[in-house]
Protein backbone atom coordinates (compact mmCIF):
# COMPACT_ATOMS: atom_id res chain seq x y z
CA UNK A 1 0.00 0.00 0.00
CA UNK A 2 1.58 3.32 -0.61
CA UNK A 3 0.30 7.11 0.67
CA UNK A 4 -2.99 8.10 -1.14
CA UNK A 5 -4.04 4.50 -1.50
CA UNK A 6 -7.72 4.39 0.81
CA UNK A 7 -8.05 0.85 2.52
CA UNK A 8 -11.60 0.06 4.81
CA UNK A 9 -10.38 -0.64 8.13
CA UNK A 10 -11.73 -1.44 11.60
CA UNK A 11 -10.47 -0.69 14.94
CA UNK A 12 -12.67 -1.96 18.07
CA UNK A 13 -11.42 -1.36 21.48
CA UNK A 14 -11.49 -3.01 24.60
CA UNK A 15 -11.03 0.02 27.52
CA UNK A 16 -9.05 -1.46 30.20
CA UNK A 17 -9.27 -5.00 28.27
CA UNK A 18 -5.88 -6.98 29.76
CA UNK A 19 -4.25 -9.04 26.90
CA UNK A 20 -2.77 -11.98 29.99
CA UNK A 21 -6.45 -12.15 31.11
CA UNK A 22 -7.67 -12.54 27.91
CA UNK A 23 -4.74 -15.89 27.13
CA UNK A 24 -5.45 -16.99 30.63
CA UNK A 25 -9.15 -17.56 29.19
CA UNK A 26 -8.67 -18.16 25.80
CA UNK A 27 -11.26 -21.32 26.05
CA UNK A 28 -13.96 -18.69 27.02
CA UNK A 29 -13.19 -16.03 24.26
CA UNK A 30 -13.18 -17.80 20.55
CA UNK A 31 -13.29 -14.78 19.35
CA UNK A 32 -10.58 -13.33 20.67
CA UNK A 33 -8.28 -16.47 20.72
CA UNK A 34 -8.99 -16.89 17.53
CA UNK A 35 -7.54 -13.46 16.29
CA UNK A 36 -4.66 -13.99 18.88
CA UNK A 37 -3.88 -17.29 16.60
CA UNK A 38 -4.15 -15.86 13.48
CA UNK A 39 -2.82 -11.99 14.01
CA UNK A 40 0.31 -10.27 14.42
CA UNK A 41 0.42 -9.08 17.80
CA UNK A 42 1.55 -6.24 19.40
CA UNK A 43 1.93 -4.19 22.90
CA UNK A 44 2.40 -0.90 22.80
CA UNK A 45 3.42 1.16 26.23
CA UNK A 46 1.24 3.07 28.10
CA UNK A 47 1.74 6.78 29.15
CA UNK A 48 3.55 5.23 32.82
CA UNK A 49 2.57 6.49 35.51
CA UNK A 50 -0.49 8.47 34.85
CA UNK A 51 -3.27 5.77 33.91
CA UNK A 52 -6.01 8.47 32.87
CA UNK A 53 -4.01 10.20 30.16
CA UNK A 54 -4.08 6.85 28.16
CA UNK A 55 -7.50 8.32 25.63
CA UNK A 56 -6.06 11.89 25.12
CA UNK A 57 -2.70 10.24 23.98
CA UNK A 58 -4.26 7.60 21.92
CA UNK A 59 -6.22 10.18 20.04
CA UNK A 60 -4.38 13.13 19.98
CA UNK A 61 -1.01 10.93 18.80
CA UNK A 62 1.43 13.02 21.60
CA UNK A 63 2.28 12.52 25.44
CA UNK A 64 0.81 13.96 28.09
CA UNK A 65 2.94 16.64 28.31
CA UNK A 66 1.84 17.70 25.30
CA UNK A 67 -2.11 17.69 25.43
CA UNK A 68 -1.99 18.01 29.18
CA UNK A 69 -4.43 15.90 30.34
CA UNK A 70 -4.47 13.07 33.27
CA UNK A 71 -8.40 12.77 34.20
CA UNK A 72 -11.38 14.17 32.79
CA UNK A 73 -11.78 16.35 36.27
CA UNK A 74 -8.34 18.31 37.01
CA UNK A 75 -6.77 20.87 39.13
CA UNK A 76 -7.73 24.15 38.36
CA UNK A 77 -4.74 25.86 40.06
CA UNK A 78 -6.57 29.33 40.07
CA UNK A 79 -9.71 28.46 41.62
CA UNK A 80 -7.77 25.79 43.64
CA UNK A 81 -10.30 23.31 43.19
CA UNK A 82 -11.34 21.01 39.78
CA UNK A 83 -12.36 21.68 36.70
CA UNK A 84 -13.56 19.31 33.98
CA UNK A 85 -11.31 19.38 30.41
CA UNK A 86 -12.26 21.16 27.61
CA UNK A 87 -10.64 21.18 24.19
CA UNK A 88 -10.25 25.26 24.63
CA UNK A 89 -8.01 24.32 27.42
CA UNK A 90 -5.87 21.22 26.06
CA UNK A 91 -4.18 20.00 22.86
CA UNK A 92 -7.41 18.41 20.89
CA UNK A 93 -6.75 17.02 17.78
CA UNK A 94 -7.78 13.31 17.16
CA UNK A 95 -6.56 11.46 14.42
CA UNK A 96 -9.70 10.38 12.42
CA UNK A 97 -9.88 14.55 11.50
CA UNK A 98 -6.82 13.79 9.64
CA UNK A 99 -8.12 10.59 7.96
CA UNK A 100 -11.92 12.08 6.92
CA UNK A 101 -12.24 13.20 3.07
CA UNK A 102 -14.75 13.92 0.46
CA UNK A 103 -14.67 9.95 -0.31
CA UNK A 104 -14.01 8.62 2.98
CA UNK A 105 -16.77 8.40 5.38
CA UNK A 106 -14.83 7.70 9.05
CA UNK A 107 -17.29 6.48 12.20
CA UNK A 108 -16.10 7.01 15.52
CA UNK A 109 -17.92 5.91 18.21
CA UNK A 110 -17.79 6.34 21.72
CA UNK A 111 -13.81 6.96 22.17
CA UNK A 112 -13.36 7.95 25.91
CA UNK A 113 -12.53 11.38 27.10
CA UNK A 114 -12.74 12.80 23.99
CA UNK A 115 -14.84 15.79 23.39
CA UNK A 116 -18.72 16.19 21.72
CA UNK A 117 -18.52 15.63 18.42
CA UNK A 118 -18.73 18.60 15.82
CA UNK A 119 -21.72 18.49 13.26
CA UNK A 120 -21.13 17.80 9.47
CA UNK A 121 -17.57 15.84 10.70
CA UNK A 122 -18.21 12.01 9.45
CA UNK A 123 -19.94 9.57 12.06
CA UNK A 124 -19.41 10.63 15.32
CA UNK A 125 -20.87 9.30 18.64
CA UNK A 126 -19.74 10.48 21.89
CA UNK A 127 -20.49 8.77 25.52
CA UNK A 128 -23.24 6.65 24.48
CA UNK A 129 -21.79 3.75 26.53
CA UNK A 130 -18.43 4.42 27.51
CA UNK A 131 -17.11 3.57 30.84
CA UNK A 132 -16.49 7.44 32.17
CA UNK A 133 -19.54 9.12 30.91
CA UNK A 134 -17.20 12.27 30.34
CA UNK A 135 -20.59 14.19 28.69
CA UNK A 136 -23.74 14.41 27.80
CA UNK A 137 -24.24 12.11 24.61
CA UNK A 138 -23.51 14.25 21.15
CA UNK A 139 -24.06 12.02 17.63
CA UNK A 140 -23.16 13.87 14.57
CA UNK A 141 -25.53 12.03 12.25
CA UNK A 142 -29.28 11.91 11.74
CA UNK A 143 -29.16 8.27 10.27
CA UNK A 144 -26.92 7.47 13.25
CA UNK A 145 -29.60 9.30 15.89
CA UNK A 146 -32.19 7.35 14.13
CA UNK A 147 -30.30 3.84 15.36
CA UNK A 148 -29.90 5.12 18.79
CA UNK A 149 -33.54 5.55 18.84
CA UNK A 150 -34.16 2.40 17.96
CA UNK A 151 -31.79 0.60 20.65
CA UNK A 152 -32.29 3.23 23.78
CA UNK A 153 -29.95 4.35 26.25
CA UNK A 154 -27.43 1.89 27.01
CA UNK A 155 -27.31 -0.11 30.03
CA UNK A 156 -24.15 0.85 31.23
CA UNK A 157 -24.94 3.76 33.64
CA UNK A 158 -22.53 5.96 35.26
CA UNK A 159 -20.02 4.59 37.75
CA UNK A 160 -20.33 5.24 41.10
CA UNK A 161 -17.17 4.36 43.01
CA UNK A 162 -18.38 3.25 46.70
CA UNK A 163 -17.81 -0.31 47.84
CA UNK A 164 -21.00 -2.47 46.54
CA UNK A 165 -23.12 -5.54 47.83
CA UNK A 166 -23.15 -8.90 46.09
CA UNK A 167 -26.78 -8.16 44.83
CA UNK A 168 -24.81 -4.79 43.44
CA UNK A 169 -22.47 -6.51 41.90
CA UNK A 170 -24.15 -9.07 40.17
CA UNK A 171 -26.82 -6.91 38.86
CA UNK A 172 -23.58 -4.85 37.84
CA UNK A 173 -22.90 -7.79 35.79
CA UNK A 174 -25.49 -8.70 34.00
CA UNK A 175 -25.86 -4.57 32.71
CA UNK A 176 -22.27 -4.31 31.69
CA UNK A 177 -22.81 -8.00 29.23
CA UNK A 178 -26.67 -6.49 28.33
CA UNK A 179 -24.40 -3.06 27.39
CA UNK A 180 -21.79 -5.30 25.37
CA UNK A 181 -24.54 -7.02 23.52
CA UNK A 182 -26.46 -3.33 22.42
CA UNK A 183 -22.98 -2.37 21.65
CA UNK A 184 -22.40 -4.95 18.99
CA UNK A 185 -25.80 -4.63 17.77
CA UNK A 186 -25.08 -0.48 17.13
CA UNK A 187 -22.07 -1.56 15.22
CA UNK A 188 -23.17 -4.06 12.77
CA UNK A 189 -25.90 -1.55 12.20
CA UNK A 190 -23.15 1.05 11.65
CA UNK A 191 -21.34 -1.55 8.99
CA UNK A 192 -24.33 -3.02 7.34
CA UNK A 193 -26.26 0.34 7.07
CA UNK A 194 -23.80 3.26 6.74
CA UNK A 195 -20.84 1.19 5.58
CA UNK A 196 -17.98 3.97 6.99
CA UNK A 197 -14.83 3.01 4.81
CA UNK A 198 -12.65 3.35 8.30
CA UNK A 199 -14.81 2.05 11.60
CA UNK A 200 -13.31 3.17 15.71
CA UNK A 201 -15.41 1.84 18.19
CA UNK A 202 -14.60 1.56 21.68
CA UNK A 203 -16.23 -1.35 24.21
CA UNK A 204 -16.44 0.46 27.75
CA UNK A 205 -17.54 -2.60 29.21
CA UNK A 206 -14.29 -3.90 30.19
CA UNK A 207 -13.22 -1.05 32.06
CA UNK A 208 -16.07 -1.07 34.53
CA UNK A 209 -15.96 -4.94 35.04
CA UNK A 210 -12.58 -4.49 35.43
CA UNK A 211 -12.54 -2.37 38.10
CA UNK A 212 -15.85 -3.49 39.73
CA UNK A 213 -15.40 -6.61 39.26
CA UNK A 214 -12.23 -7.71 39.58
CA UNK A 215 -11.00 -10.88 42.20
CA UNK A 216 -8.51 -12.77 42.80
CA UNK A 217 -10.35 -16.02 40.98
CA UNK A 218 -9.38 -13.91 37.76
CA UNK A 219 -5.47 -13.95 38.27
CA UNK A 220 -5.95 -18.43 38.24
CA UNK A 221 -5.54 -19.49 34.65
CA UNK A 222 -8.42 -21.88 33.46
CA UNK A 223 -10.87 -20.92 36.35
CA UNK A 224 -14.73 -21.19 37.03
CA UNK A 225 -16.78 -18.57 34.95
CA UNK A 226 -16.07 -15.78 37.30
CA UNK A 227 -18.36 -12.48 36.89
CA UNK A 228 -15.52 -10.04 35.06
CA UNK A 229 -15.21 -13.40 32.85
CA UNK A 230 -19.10 -13.16 31.64
CA UNK A 231 -18.61 -9.94 30.95
CA UNK A 232 -15.51 -10.36 28.57
CA UNK A 233 -17.68 -13.35 27.36
CA UNK A 234 -20.48 -10.91 26.17
CA UNK A 235 -17.72 -8.26 24.33
CA UNK A 236 -16.13 -11.67 22.87
CA UNK A 237 -19.60 -12.49 21.24
CA UNK A 238 -20.46 -8.91 20.61
CA UNK A 239 -17.20 -8.78 18.48
CA UNK A 240 -18.02 -12.26 16.73
CA UNK A 241 -21.25 -10.33 15.58
CA UNK A 242 -19.40 -7.47 14.59
CA UNK A 243 -16.84 -9.21 12.90
CA UNK A 244 -19.66 -11.28 10.70
CA UNK A 245 -21.14 -8.26 9.30
CA UNK A 246 -18.03 -6.97 8.14
CA UNK A 247 -17.66 -7.31 4.22
CA UNK A 248 -15.20 -8.60 1.36
CA UNK A 249 -14.63 -4.55 1.11
CA UNK A 250 -12.89 -4.39 5.02
CA UNK A 251 -8.99 -4.45 4.50
CA UNK A 252 -7.88 -5.04 8.07
CA UNK A 253 -9.08 -5.60 11.22
CA UNK A 254 -7.64 -4.09 14.10
CA UNK A 255 -8.49 -5.26 17.93
CA UNK A 256 -6.79 -3.07 20.54
CA UNK A 257 -6.50 -1.99 24.39
CA UNK A 258 -4.49 0.75 25.34
CA UNK A 259 -3.87 0.10 28.92
CA UNK A 260 -4.71 -3.61 30.77
CA UNK A 261 -6.07 -4.19 34.17
CA UNK A 262 -5.19 -6.42 37.06
CA UNK A 263 -6.14 -7.19 40.93
CA UNK A 264 -5.63 -3.48 42.98
CA UNK A 265 -3.12 -3.61 45.84
CA UNK A 266 -2.86 0.15 45.92
CA UNK A 267 -3.05 2.09 49.81
CA UNK A 268 -5.70 4.75 48.98
CA UNK A 269 -6.43 4.79 52.46
CA UNK A 270 -3.16 5.59 53.83
CA UNK A 271 -2.40 8.62 51.39
CA UNK A 272 -4.62 11.52 52.72
CA UNK A 273 -3.87 10.37 56.64
CA UNK A 274 -0.08 10.39 55.67
CA UNK A 275 0.16 13.46 53.62
CA UNK A 276 -1.84 15.46 57.20
CA UNK A 277 1.24 13.94 58.74
CA UNK A 278 3.84 14.72 56.38
CA UNK A 279 2.67 18.36 56.39
CA UNK A 280 2.85 18.96 59.78
CA UNK A 281 5.86 17.62 60.84
CA UNK A 282 8.03 19.22 58.14
CA UNK A 283 6.65 22.39 59.11
CA UNK A 284 7.17 21.70 62.42
CA UNK A 285 10.71 21.16 61.55
CA UNK A 286 11.00 23.74 59.20
CA UNK A 287 10.11 26.33 62.60
CA UNK A 288 6.85 26.96 60.29
CA UNK A 289 3.46 27.04 62.18
CA UNK A 290 2.51 23.68 63.00
CA UNK A 291 0.39 22.29 60.04
CA UNK A 292 -2.86 20.60 60.59
CA UNK A 293 -3.10 17.54 62.17
CA UNK A 294 -6.05 15.28 60.74
CA UNK A 295 -7.80 17.77 58.21
CA UNK A 296 -10.58 15.64 57.46
CA UNK A 297 -13.33 17.61 55.82
CA UNK A 298 -17.20 17.32 55.92
CA UNK A 299 -17.44 15.17 52.82
CA UNK A 300 -14.52 13.08 53.85
CA UNK A 301 -15.83 11.83 57.06
CA UNK A 302 -19.76 11.54 55.70
CA UNK A 303 -17.99 9.15 53.12
CA UNK A 304 -16.61 7.28 55.40
CA UNK A 305 -20.01 7.21 58.28
CA UNK A 306 -22.61 6.76 55.86
CA UNK A 307 -23.41 3.40 54.68
CA UNK A 308 -22.12 2.23 51.07
CA UNK A 309 -25.85 1.39 50.05
CA UNK A 310 -26.83 5.22 50.83
CA UNK A 311 -23.77 6.17 48.77
CA UNK A 312 -24.84 4.22 45.94
CA UNK A 313 -28.02 5.70 45.74
CA UNK A 314 -27.64 9.01 46.28
CA UNK A 315 -24.51 9.09 43.54
CA UNK A 316 -26.31 7.28 41.38
CA UNK A 317 -29.33 9.40 41.15
CA UNK A 318 -26.95 12.83 41.71
CA UNK A 319 -26.72 15.15 38.90
CA UNK A 320 -22.66 15.64 37.68
CA UNK A 321 -21.89 19.03 38.96
CA UNK A 322 -22.72 17.17 42.14
CA UNK A 323 -20.97 14.59 41.93
CA UNK A 324 -17.97 16.87 40.71
CA UNK A 325 -18.21 19.10 43.88
CA UNK A 326 -18.31 15.74 45.82
CA UNK A 327 -14.66 14.49 44.58
CA UNK A 328 -13.31 18.23 45.29
CA UNK A 329 -14.40 18.21 48.25
CA UNK A 330 -12.98 14.56 49.36
CA UNK A 331 -9.56 15.61 47.98
CA UNK A 332 -9.26 19.25 49.52
CA UNK A 333 -12.31 19.20 52.15
CA UNK A 334 -10.67 20.83 55.51
CA UNK A 335 -7.44 22.11 53.82
CA UNK A 336 -5.93 25.37 54.94
CA UNK A 337 -4.02 26.75 52.12
CA UNK A 338 -1.77 28.79 54.08
CA UNK A 339 -0.64 25.89 56.03
CA UNK A 340 -0.75 23.28 53.18
CA UNK A 341 2.99 22.60 50.92
CA UNK A 342 1.14 19.49 49.47
CA UNK A 343 -1.49 17.37 48.83
CA UNK A 344 -3.43 14.82 46.98
CA UNK A 345 -5.50 14.76 43.63
CA UNK A 346 -6.30 11.31 43.42
CA UNK A 347 -5.29 7.66 44.73
CA UNK A 348 -6.33 4.28 42.96
CA UNK A 349 -3.48 2.05 41.84
CA UNK A 350 -1.18 5.25 41.93
CA UNK A 351 -1.55 8.35 44.08
CA UNK A 352 -0.82 11.53 41.88
CA UNK A 353 0.26 14.86 44.31
CA UNK A 354 0.48 18.30 43.82
CA UNK A 355 2.66 20.99 45.03
CA UNK A 356 1.19 23.89 46.45
CA UNK A 357 3.86 26.54 44.73
CA UNK A 358 3.58 30.03 44.82
CA UNK A 359 2.88 32.10 41.52
CA UNK A 360 1.30 28.87 40.14
CA UNK A 361 -1.84 27.92 42.48
CA UNK A 362 -3.94 30.76 43.41
CA UNK A 363 -2.90 30.18 47.27
CA UNK A 364 0.22 28.88 46.84
CA UNK A 365 2.72 28.12 49.79
CA UNK A 366 6.19 27.09 48.72
CA UNK A 367 8.51 29.56 46.81
CA UNK A 368 8.84 27.91 43.17
CA UNK A 369 12.47 26.59 43.16
CA UNK A 370 13.27 27.04 46.62
CA UNK A 371 15.34 25.62 49.02
CA UNK A 372 12.13 24.92 50.85
CA UNK A 373 10.41 23.28 47.75
CA UNK A 374 13.16 20.75 47.44
CA UNK A 375 13.25 19.84 50.96
CA UNK A 376 9.78 19.07 50.88
CA UNK A 377 9.92 17.25 47.85
CA UNK A 378 12.39 14.76 49.64
CA UNK A 379 11.19 15.02 52.53
CA UNK A 380 7.62 13.74 50.91
CA UNK A 381 9.57 11.28 48.32
CA UNK A 382 12.11 9.30 51.01
CA UNK A 383 8.83 9.50 53.57
CA UNK A 384 6.48 7.25 50.82
CA UNK A 385 9.25 5.20 49.52
CA UNK A 386 10.28 3.92 53.44
CA UNK A 387 6.92 3.89 54.23
CA UNK A 388 5.93 -0.17 55.57
CA UNK A 389 2.98 -2.08 56.77
CA UNK A 390 4.10 -2.63 60.32
CA UNK A 391 2.27 -6.14 60.36
CA UNK A 392 3.89 -7.96 57.72
CA UNK A 393 7.11 -5.34 57.32
CA UNK A 394 7.11 -5.28 53.95
CA UNK A 395 7.61 -1.62 52.06
CA UNK A 396 4.68 -0.74 50.20
CA UNK A 397 5.97 2.00 47.70
CA UNK A 398 7.73 1.12 44.36
CA UNK A 399 8.58 4.18 43.04
CA UNK A 400 7.75 7.87 43.12
CA UNK A 401 7.70 9.33 39.76
CA UNK A 402 8.86 12.79 39.05
CA UNK A 403 6.04 14.05 36.02
CA UNK A 404 7.52 16.61 34.75
CA UNK A 405 10.84 15.24 34.18
CA UNK A 406 8.74 12.28 32.72
CA UNK A 407 6.70 14.23 30.10
CA UNK A 408 7.90 17.52 29.31
CA UNK A 409 6.11 19.36 27.06
CA UNK A 410 3.83 22.67 26.78
CA UNK A 411 1.05 21.15 28.65
CA UNK A 412 3.17 19.71 31.35
CA UNK A 413 2.67 22.11 34.46
CA UNK A 414 -1.10 20.87 33.92
CA UNK A 415 0.03 17.38 35.51
CA UNK A 416 0.50 16.16 38.75
CA UNK A 417 4.22 17.03 39.81
CA UNK A 418 4.84 13.39 41.62
CA UNK A 419 2.78 10.08 40.80
CA UNK A 420 3.31 7.36 43.67
CA UNK A 421 3.26 3.59 42.37
CA UNK A 422 2.17 1.03 45.13
CA UNK A 423 4.01 -2.28 45.37
CA UNK A 424 1.14 -5.47 45.30
CA UNK A 425 0.70 -5.83 48.97
CA UNK A 426 -2.46 -6.58 50.94
CA UNK A 427 -4.26 -3.37 52.11
CA UNK A 428 -2.41 -1.72 55.42
CA UNK A 429 -4.22 -1.36 58.57
CA UNK A 430 -0.95 0.05 60.46
CA UNK A 431 2.05 1.63 57.97
CA UNK A 432 5.33 3.68 59.57
CA UNK A 433 8.14 5.31 57.94
CA UNK A 434 10.83 7.04 59.63
CA UNK A 435 9.74 10.60 58.66
CA UNK A 436 7.10 10.56 60.53
CA UNK A 437 6.39 7.66 62.85
CA UNK A 438 3.42 5.15 63.03
CA UNK A 439 -0.55 5.68 61.63
CA UNK A 440 -3.59 3.55 61.88
CA UNK A 441 -5.31 3.97 58.84
CA UNK A 442 -8.61 2.60 58.45
CA UNK A 443 -9.44 0.12 55.36
CA UNK A 444 -11.97 1.23 52.76
CA UNK A 445 -12.52 -1.27 50.27
CA UNK A 446 -10.46 -0.87 47.37
CA UNK A 447 -11.60 -1.00 43.77
CA UNK A 448 -11.51 -5.12 42.29
CA UNK A 449 -9.16 -3.85 39.92
CA UNK A 450 -7.21 -1.00 38.60
CA UNK A 451 -4.64 -0.37 35.39
CA UNK A 452 -1.31 -1.52 34.16
CA UNK A 453 0.51 0.27 31.45
CA UNK A 454 0.65 -1.79 28.51
CA UNK A 455 -1.88 -2.29 25.93
CA UNK A 456 -2.37 -4.65 22.94
CA UNK A 457 -2.91 -4.29 19.28
CA UNK A 458 -3.79 -7.30 17.33
CA UNK A 459 -3.75 -7.11 13.44
CA UNK A 460 -5.81 -9.16 11.19
CA UNK A 461 -5.98 -8.53 7.42
CA UNK A 462 -3.92 -7.92 4.73
CA UNK A 463 -1.83 -5.41 6.76
CA UNK A 464 -1.37 -8.16 9.16
CA UNK A 465 1.57 -9.20 5.95
CA UNK A 466 3.26 -6.14 5.77
CA UNK A 467 3.88 -4.80 9.09
CA UNK A 468 7.13 -3.99 8.27
CA UNK A 469 6.18 -1.28 5.98
CA UNK A 470 3.69 0.48 8.79
CA UNK A 471 4.85 2.71 11.28
CA UNK A 472 5.95 0.92 14.70
CA UNK A 473 3.53 0.32 17.39
CA UNK A 474 5.69 0.55 20.16
CA UNK A 475 3.19 3.20 22.69
CA UNK A 476 0.02 4.39 22.89
CA UNK A 477 1.19 8.11 20.76
CA UNK A 478 1.52 5.15 17.91
CA UNK A 479 -1.21 4.20 17.63
CA UNK A 480 -2.55 7.52 15.50
CA UNK A 481 0.36 7.05 12.82
CA UNK A 482 -0.32 3.46 12.75
CA UNK A 483 -4.13 3.71 11.71
CA UNK A 484 -3.41 6.16 9.68
CA UNK A 485 -1.04 4.32 7.69
CA UNK A 486 -3.01 1.41 7.57
CA UNK A 487 -6.01 3.41 6.12
CA UNK A 488 -3.72 4.70 3.63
Amino acid sequence: MTSGEPHRLVALGLDGGDLAFIRRNRRSLPVLSAALERGVVMEPQSPEALSGAVWPTFYNGCSPGVHGVYQHLVWDPQRMGLRKIRPDWCHYRPFWREMEGPSRQVAVIDVPYSFPCAPGKGLELTDWATHGQTWPLACSDPRLKSILRELGPSPIGRETPVEKSPAQLDALGRRLERSAALKGELLVRVLEELRPDVLISVFGETHRGGHTLYSSRDEEPGGAMSPLLKVYKAVDTALGRVLEAVDEGIDDVLLFSVHGMRRDHAQCHVVRPLLSRVNRVFLEGSGGSPGAAGATGLVRYLRLVTPARLQHAVGAASPDWLRQWVVEREMIGGLDWSRTPGFALRTDIRTELRLNLKGREARGFLEQGSDEERRYIDFLSRTFLELEDVDTGRRLVDEVVPIHDRFPGPGSERLPDLVVTWRPEPPARRVASPNVGQLTVRLTSPRGGDHVDRGFAVLNGPGSKRTERLPPLQSTEDFAGFLMALAG
